[in-house]
């Protein structure tokens, strides 16, 4: 995608839309993480001109105030009784009358009753399979052109599979005001029968989430890096950084957003896979890494995650297009510090298994790269083994495996490359799969909902990692709402929207098709979110 008009950005920034749009000769939607919302988009042609403006303007929302009155309150609703769809009593195991089912798409609405505005916690008695029950509150029904459904504020989704029997799932931080409430529980995909709800008084991210070290794992980080740590921990709970991720060797997201906000965000994230010699993405020519040091010259946050493609012949990064696991790994092996030339000979002598020698070689090449950043004076916030918890990935299936793997390169990185660049972003998504603090900067957590909701539910979950550590949205495909963040009091560190057909279409203009230009207009100019005009520039 090749850059439109070349026109400067406020003084403040101190940059040009030619050093920030420059490079953007290829977008490539091949790079989707594993989710249903995945699509593929032809190549683009070009970006649509902007004339930005030369001054950046202040922001214009303020926050909204959402007062709480706490009060204990329990009630147990029979939804057969409270919802208007029909009965069915063929299953055993349900309380009441009967229980609802409810299909792809259909819902079930009620209306309660609380006694004071506070946070209220849903237990939805259910058996399902395969389903995601979205629990949306207030609004009114539309039909959205695919189907009908309301069109109030999505509190979160509750996700079973498979499971045969009547059982409870909650989702707890729901803001209700005073007085009636109308609920809506709809199928967002599979099929639901729902037996009783239970609304009691419940809670949300508390002040003590907003706490976190300021000092980076690595004793020898550089200044800039522990200035950003610093910064950090002085906005987390405060505000939220402004973040977009961006198709390999280009800032087309970048240009879209700004074309239409006026502003900029604070932090780009790329992939590492692009300096990676075995995978299809590869750009010998550095493409990406330039982008980036310009990008951290203007002042900007650089990030990079790594869709690390197996060290195997049959390399891909889903486990189900090769046969390297992550399970094949001698645990009991520490070769986190071994040089280069011991690691072959452990190999060659069959002391260590292939899988080892193969890892630590990919980590080697890879620090090469992200020295060349350290060399320009790059931090880079590295989230590497993305979702490792979750399934899909070669490096999921294993917590033992895993956690091998991050502990190794955490400590090969930081000590025996001396990369004093980066701040480490673990976003393993499972507590089973966390590392513990020394070995984490910052917790992420990719949330994938187009529900609207404030990913509160994640936000509380990260407390069973049993980790101080700050929690950002590392990435999500649709930004989230202001007002919805500060209503649940989960003020992330930052979010990174998704980068591709989540965002712009092959000529890189804005499609609405998760986060509508409205959404993002308020947020780049809202007090709480900080874009790139609005942070420190780090020597």
């Amino acid at each position: 995608m090749k850059s439109g008009k070349l026109f400067p950005i406020a003084a403040a920034l101190t940059i040009t839309v030619t050093a920030l749009f420059s490079g953007c000769s290829k977008i490539d939607y091949g790079m989707s993480p594993i989710t249903e919302i995945s699509e593929e988009t032809p190549e683009p042609s070009s970006t649509p001109e902007t004339s930005p403006p030369e001054t950046t303007s202040p922001d214009k929302y303020e926050a909204k105030e959402f007062p709480i009155t706490p009060q204990e309150y329990s009630e147990t609703l029979q939804l057969e009784q409270v919802c208007d769809n029909t009965p069915h009593n063929y299953l055993m195991g349900y309380e009441g009358n009967g229980y609802i089912q409810i299909d792809r798409h259909e819902y079930a609405t009620f209306t309660v009753r609380v006694p004071a505005t506070q946070y209220y916690k849903l237990t939805l008695q259910m058996c399902a399979f395969d389903t995601g029950v979205n629990v949306i509150v207030g609004g009114a029904p539309y039909d959205n052109g695919e189907y009908s459904t309301y069109d109030g504020v999505s509190k979160g989704v509750i996700y079973a599979k498979d499971i045969t029997a009547f059982s409870p799932f909650t989702v707890n931080g729901i803001y209700l005001k005073k007085g009636d409430n109308r609920i809506t529980l709809q199928s967002e995909f599979g099929m639901a029968y729902m037996d009783k709800v239970i609304i009691e008084k419940g809670q949300s991210v508390s002040d003590s989430y907003y706490v976190m070290s300021n000092a980076p794992i690595n004793p020898n980080a550089s200044l800039k890096t522990v200035k950003t740590m610093n910064f950090f921990s002085e906005i987390y709970g405060k505000k939220t950084i402004t973040g977009q991720r961006v198709t390999l060797g280009t800032n087309a997201e970048i240009a879209a957003i700004y074309e239409e906000t006026g502003r900029l965000p604070a932090l780009r994230v790329g992939d590492l896979v692009c300096a990676q010699p075995d995978s299809p993405y590869y750009d010998e020519n550095n493409t990406d890494f330039d982008l980036a040091v310009e990008w951290s010259k203007s002042g900007g946050l650089v990030g990079y995650c790594w869709t690390w493609y197996s060290p195997d012949e049959e390399s891909h990064y889903l486990s189900s297009m090769t046969d390297f696991s992550i399970s094949g790994v001698d645990t009991e092996k520490d070769i986190s510090l071994a040089s280069a030339e011991t690691i072959e000979q452990l190999y060659g002598s069959g002391e260590i298994p292939r899988e080892n020698y193969l890892l630590i070689r990919d980590i080697d090449r890879m620090a090469e790269k992200l020295e060349y950043l350290k060399n320009k004076g790059v931090t880079v916030l590295f989230s590497p083994l993305s979702d490792g918890g979750k399934v899909g990935y070669w490096w999921s299936g294993s917590a033992e495996g895993y956690l091998w793997l991050w502990r190794s390169m955490v400590t090969r990185l930081n000590e025996y490359h001396g990369l004093n660049n980066i701040i480490w972003v673990w976003n393993g998504g499972s507590a089973d799969y966390y590392p513990g603090d020394e070995y984490v900067d910052i917790v992420g957590e990719n949330v994938y909902n187009i529900t609207g909701d404030s990913g509160n539910g994640r936000f509380m979950g990260t407390a069973f990692y049993g980790t101080s550590r700050a929690v950002a949205l590392n990435e999500c495909a649709m930004v989230p709402g202001a007002d919805v963040l500060e209503q649940d009091n989960a003020h992330w560190l930052w979010f990174a929207l998704g980068s591709g057909d989540k965002l712009i279409d092959e000529n890189g203009r804005l499609t609405e098709k998760y986060s509508s230009n409205v959404i993002l207009e308020q947020v780049y100019n809202h007090k709480n979110f900080l874009t790139l005009d609005e942070i420190p520039k780090f020597e």
